[in-house]
């Protein structure tokens, strides 16, 4: 199924750059040599002042593509239809509010030749991918002339700069941008370390420790051994937080400006067997691999969970469990140090895809002006925290509060923030701060710990796009790349389940399990990976 998709997708992008190939013969004029004459016309005329947030003196209405969550932009939304009021642009999307398959709703605008004005896609690697076939406009001069305020973010902001640019130099997409770089945390039951007098662990030798405790020492006091030391509520499909603690990963990671799988390195083998050991003693949630994304609900509600790693919501369990699990304590503790005695945790917050301007937009310079209200601080506020009066008011000091509208709505205050439009994925920089309005003391306390300590996290990484390194590859290497890893990632998926799992013995399976690795092409996958890196470090930061 997905690779007929992919063969979709394709044969699409072939359709469309013949598509565009004929638009540009009929206008004479590529999607650039547009965008430069709009520019050259605006600046001709002397544009004129504006009255407070209007983009446009005349209202204009432009079409987008954007789809967030299975949430297809519906023009209704009250923070929309609010930006239209303030702005004078308004924006009508063009996928169908019945249509919530984001990557279908694509390929058949791309099949069609018919792009919105404006384009967001969740795979940004397509968006270039579409940029330098001609389907979207190089902002770099657009934003210089017209956008002040995303260009301050592009000065001052390296990682923002970074997933901004394409690897040909243009800039083909805005980022939504995090203020902070940590949401996932260690999380640990304080009232078991208590009744245990035990203190929290600091480095991979204690947590051990402390695990092994929760589970053979009854700290639930029901007089069962039922406790599950170690869950995790994504199932380990992302099991690097806790094969950090052997400084190992099952991904690729640059050291000393050279890249590396990790899976070929020797700290692999001995994070692999450890966590082998920890599950073979209990200390780790048998069913970590099925259970699911209600683990976080089955095991601390029936008071089983002892540690995990997880996103800062964890906290609202001290108050939903008080009634159920007297002095119940859920708190987030410094990463324990690796095996190498160094605290590293992994950035869970990161630039991630926005929006960009077709080049079938007849009128990119007024687009851009309206993204870059996003960025003032009207425009941020806007999107970051909904409409003043209504979903939040604002103190003397310019601190901000949610009401009452957001904060007892029947839906999570980000649920409802969403639903009327706002924390929407395009170009824009997250507010840190509205989250902690929404957060009880545990919950802000545990934010302002990890992303109090910027050393914590490895800033020769590369920025990230969901979740993974947001190298830059040419189009062949991406190409070449994408099939080799399609290959691999499910072998070594497979295989680190099943040596966890004990249904396949590790130490004699490693040797036939690196010949593999290479005989699907990993030495290649390594090759393309150290060009794009060094790519990455030859950047202007």
């Amino acid at each position: 199924m997905k690779k007929r998709r992919l063969m979709a997708a394709a044969m699409a992008a072939v359709m469309l750059t013949g598509t565009l190939a004929g638009c540009s013969a009929k206008s004479e004029t590529s999607g650039t040599e547009a965008a430069k004459g709009e520019a050259g016309t605006s600046q001709a005329q002397t544009e004129e002042t504006l009255e407070g947030s209007l983009v446009s003196k005349e209202p204009k209405e432009f079409t987008v593509f954007l789809n967030f969550n299975n949430m297809p932009f519906d023009s209704n939304w009250q923070v929309w239809q609010e930006a239209a009021k303030r702005t004078n642009i308004s924006l009508k999307g063009t996928i169908s509010l019945s249509n919530s398959n984001e990557e279908e709703a694509f390929n058949l605008m791309m099949s069609s030749g018919n792009l919105a004005d404006i384009i967001g896609y969740v795979d940004a690697s397509s968006l270039e991918k579409l940029g330098r076939d001609g389907g979207m406009i190089p902002l770099n001069d657009l934003i210089k002339e017209h956008a002040p305020n995303i260009q301050k973010v592009l000065d001052e902001d390296a990682r923002f700069r970074q997933t901004a640019y394409s690897l040909d130099g243009n800039i083909y997409q805005i980022p939504k941008n995090q203020e902070l770089k940590a949401a996932e945390f260690w999380w640990i039951r304080q009232d078991w370390l208590d009744k245990l007098n035990l203190k929290a662990p600091t480095t991979v030798d204690e947590l051990h420790d402390v695990l092994y405790a929760f589970r053979n020492e009854d700290p639930n006091g029901n007089g069962l051994k039922d406790e599950i030391p170690l869950f995790d509520r994504a199932g380990w499909k992302q099991p690097d937080e806790y094969l950090y603690l052997w400084d190992t990963s099952l991904e690729f990671y640059p050291r000393d400006g050279k890249m590396k799988y990790e899976p070929l390195e020797e700290n692999f083998k001995t994070g692999v067997s450890n966590m082998i050991k920890w599950y073979q003693e209990g200390l780790i949630d048998p069913e970590i691999f099925t259970r699911g994304a209600s683990s976080r609900d089955t095991l601390l509600g029936g008071d089983l969970g002892g540690c995990t790693h997880d996103w800062v919501s964890t906290a609202n369990y001290n108050s939903t469990l008080q009634e159920t699990i007297p002095g119940f304590q859920m708190v987030a503790i410094v990463p324990p140090a690796d095996q190498n005695g160094v605290v590293k945790e992994r950035v869970s917050r990161y630039p991630g895809v926005g929006w960009g301007i077709s080049s079938q937009c007849k009128d990119p310079v007024t687009v851009i002006k309206f993204m870059d209200y996003f960025f003032t601080e009207e425009g941020s506020d806007l999107m970051n925290w909904g409409i003043e009066g209504d979903t939040f008011t604002r103190d003397a000091d310019g601190s901000k509060h949610f009401t009452d509208t957001v904060l007892q709505s029947e839906l999570t205050p980000i649920g409802y923030l969403r639903s009327i439009g706002a924390q929407y994925r395009i170009g824009m920089c997250q507010d840190g701060d509205y989250e902690y309005a929404t957060m009880k003391e545990d919950g802000i306390e545990a934010n302002k710990l990890y992303n109090g300590h910027d050393e914590w996290f490895d800033d020769s990484l590369p920025p990230y796009l969901d979740g993974k390194m947001a190298l830059k590859y040419t189009s062949d290497d991406e190409t070449e790349y994408k099939n080799i890893m399609a290959s691999i990632k499910p072998y070594v998926d497979e295989k680190f389940q099943s040596w966890i799992l004990g249904v396949n013995d590790f130490d004699s399976e490693y040797d036939i399990f690196i010949k593999e690795l290479k005989a699907r092409g990993i030495d290649r996958a390594l090759e393309i990976n150290q060009k794009a890196y060094d790519t990455f470090l030859g950047e202007d930061r």
